[in-house]
Parts: C-alpha cells; sequence; structure tokens
C-alpha cells in the first residue's frame, strides 16, 4: 500500500514509480494499493504517471488499486476527460482488501502459458 502526500512533487512521483515497480518485480506482489485521500485534485503529471505505473505492474502480473478519492480529486479527473486506464477503483482500503481477498482464489495464467498457447494457436491455420 501506498499513500501519496498532497504536497508530492513531480520529482518524487516520478521516483516512488520506479522505486514501486522496481519492488513488484522483486517481492512478486500481486495487488498495490494506492491511497489518495489526502490528495485535493489530481493533476494530469500525477494521473499519467498512476496510468504508467499500473502498466508496468500489470505487466509484472499485479493489480493497481486506487482508494480514498475524493469529490474534488473526482471532478478534476472528469473536468480533464482522465481515465486512469488499467486502473481499478475502491472507495476505501477496507473495500479493496475485500476485493483483493475475493480475487486471490482465481488463478491467473503464466507468462510461459501465454506465451505456449500464443505459439500452439500459430501453428494452426
Amino acid at each position: 500500500m501506498v499513500s501519496i502526500q498532497e504536497e508530492i512533487d513531480d520529482t518524487h512521483i516520478a521516483s516512488l514509480v520506479k522505486a514501486l515497480s522496481r519492488r513488484v518485480r522483486e517481492t512478486h506482489v500481486r495487488f498495490v494499493i494506492i491511497d489518495l485521500h489526502d490528495v485535493e485534485a489530481v493533476d494530469t503529471f500525477l494521473a499519467g504517471e498512476i496510468e504508467k505505473l499500473a502498466s508496468m505492474l500489470n505487466l509484472l502480473r499485479a493489480s493497481t488499486i486506487v482508494v480514498g478519492l475524493s469529490v474534488p480529486a473526482v471532478l478534476t479527473l472528469l473536468d480533464f476527460g482522465i481515465r486512469l486506464r488499467g486502473v481499478e477503483f475502491a472507495l476505501d482500503v477496507a473495500q479493496a482488501l475485500e476485493r483483493i481477498t475475493s480475487d486471490a482464489g482465481t488463478d491467473m495464467p503464466c507468462p510461459d502459458e501465454l506465451a505456449s498457447s500464443t505459439d500452439d494457436t500459430q501453428g494452426e491455420g
């Protein structure tokens, strides 16, 4: 779980994304919760970094769940047409943990299985 504070600047956001993606790669974490309850407005840079992080984590087989979005933050996202692709949302940490617990029983294919199924289908035809 990562909590982002209102006063975080662009440099710290970028280094947080790098550090978090490295940590997920090393520890094989399957879910990352990003808590934004202290952030009043999500600017385009922060939104872009969250999308980039979600894409990287997805490649590492981890899901990104954003929690704690305030009404002003949601309105800012809507006003700018920011969608935060690849990100799941929950109202709070408790709801995110419920989702993680319910998803824990779901088996995801590993990259080797995906590669072998792609190789099998390419040989047909």
